[in-house]
């Protein structure tokens, strides 16, 4: 089963958030049972990776329009597992 093959392209193509930013809210859904504490950890998940990124946005992410690719998508995924696991800890 791919339940988050959906969130490609910023979900579904739209070059909307990054997939791998709406991912790591999945997980937080997942393992929280609280959720104003899985939307403080979203939060600082964001914060983090558009420091890191300069953009949450696939469209700005991939370049659309600017041509200036600020990450590619294999390391997006990285950065959010990354900011990810710090948020949780590893299980």
């Amino acid at each position: 089963m791919n339940i988050a093959g959906a969130f490609g392209g910023g979900m579904g193509n739209m070059e909307g958030t990054c997939g791998a930013i709406v991912g790591a809210g999945v997980v937080l859904g997942l393992v929280n049972k609280d959720k104003v504490k899985s939307m403080k950890q979203m939060r600082q998940i964001m914060s983090k990776f558009q420091e890191r990124n300069g953009a949450t946005q696939c469209k700005l992410l991939k370049g659309v329009g600017t041509k200036v690719v600020l990450r590619e998508c294999p390391d997006c995924v990285a950065d959010a597992a990354e900011f990810l696991e710090e948020q949780i800890g590893v299980l």
